[in-house]
């Protein structure tokens, strides 16, 4: 069987063959590079325009290795090189923004990728043509299969594709994680994907380039403030993904969204704002730990709260926008948390603990209050913000 050679600027040639190739030229697939990885960055790191697309592929490239290094046979090796190529397939436009509008809803890009895979026939038979069954992929990427932590899990190939993948794009530093020594010390046993304790400073570093990325991309504050912005636009449209057939959904990405905007009176509004980049400015800002408080968990609170502050402060409500955006934890602590071992003499291995300050930080939940105004009313909201979400 042939081989074709994508370049990727990231992982260098990534191979995919004949079979494979098939998969990725669906238009299921095809449409990933409708989507951009994340939405509105360019705005702060005018590089970061890459997609879905390149980190799937990127993910994939990663598995094989992966199933290389546990041992796994060539069928073993398709299914899991498969799902985590197709592991992103369901997401909604512009990636995780626009996700909100299927959370809310009670499902997430996760269910609608399985739901596609068994649905969409030409998807279905690309799989099957490459010998491997449908269900088996849909089995790990729901977490059924022993192998599934390698797509979802505290040392997955999606985290450690896209903490490489926006590194480079953005030109930010903090992606910088050694992923052989983390993929060449992992070990699969009874007890799941193991880590050598010799591999646990790479840990480490990935936990924290996890980190500083959130903080200082995807949670810069521009950048949230766009996409604040963009997704209040969105929601005026009435977009319900989850009521959507395979066919319909498949059919929307980032330029069909951003056409309907333009269609829109006031998405032209946004749509005109952030081609200028004429954002809202961060007037009030408060961090914590642990879980969010109550009293931001709904969609609803939070709109009530921007009308409370905007009465207070007499500005007009629409020119009040809470954001609440917060890392979640890399599992360490819990039943997800990462395991270590040590090898023994004679080849046998046994768990070990290992207790790790930077591994305990970044188990906790870590979350931003931001309220975001026009220019004009920064002084006059900052006030009023505190005075209402500081007791919360």
């Amino acid at each position: 069987m042939r081989t074709k050679l994508v370049k990727d600027p990231v992982h260098g040639y990534i191979e995919l063959g004949e079979d494979e190739l098939r998969v990725v030229d669906t238009p299921a697939f095809q449409r990933l590079r409708r989507i951009i990885q994340l939405p509105f960055v360019y705005l702060v790191y005018p590089g970061a325009r890459h997609t879905r697309f390149d980190h799937s592929l990127g993910c994939m490239h990663l598995a094989g290795e992966f199933a290389w290094r546990l041992g796994f046979d060539e069928h073993r090796r398709k299914v899991l090189r498969l799902a985590a190529l197709l592991h992103d397939i369901g997401h909604t436009p512009y990636s995780h923004l626009l996700e909100s509008l299927l959370l809310e809803k009670g499902t997430t890009h996760e269910e609608v990728s399985a739901r596609i895979l068994r649905e969409d026939s030409g998807l279905a038979e690309a799989i099957e043509g490459c010998g491997v069954e449908v269900g088996e992929v849909v089995e790990l990427l729901e977490g059924r299969a022993p192998e599934s932590k390698a797509i979802s899990g505290p040392t997955d190939v999606d985290k450690l594709d896209f903490l490489l993948r926006d590194s480079y794009f953005t030109g930010a530093s903090y992606g910088m994680v050694d992923v052989k020594r983390i993929l060449w010390r992992s070990r699969l046993t009874r007890e799941g994907i193991l880590l050598s304790i010799r591999a646990v400073g790479a840990v480490e570093e990935m936990a924290l380039a996890r980190y500083q990325s959130f903080m200082n991309i995807y949670f810069h504050h521009a950048v949230r403030a766009a996409q604040s912005l963009f997704l209040r636009g969105v929601r005026r449209l009435g977009l319900d993904f989850t009521s959507m057939s395979v066919e319909e959904y498949l059919g929307h990405d980032d330029y069909t969204v951003w056409c309907l905007m333009k269609g829109d009176e006031e998405g032209r509004e946004v749509v005109r704002r952030i081609e200028e980049r004429r954002l809202p400015k961060l007037a009030y800002e408060l961090r914590f730990e642990g879980d969010m408080p109550r009293e931001l968990r709904s969609r609803e609170r939070l709109e009530e709260l921007e009308e409370e502050i905007a009465e207070r402060a007499g500005v007009p409500r629409n020119h009040i926008w809470i954001d609440t955006p917060y890392i979640p934890p890399l599992p360490y602590r819990d039943d997800e948390q990462i395991k270590f071992y040590e090898e023994e003499p004679g080849g046998g291995i046994r768990l070990v603990e290992y207790s790790s300050p930077l591994l305990t930080f970044t188990s906790r939940i870590y979350g931003i209050v931001r309220v975001y105004t026009e220019r004009e009313y920064i002084e006059r909201v900052r006030a009023k913000a505190e005075r209402v979400l500081s007791n919360l």
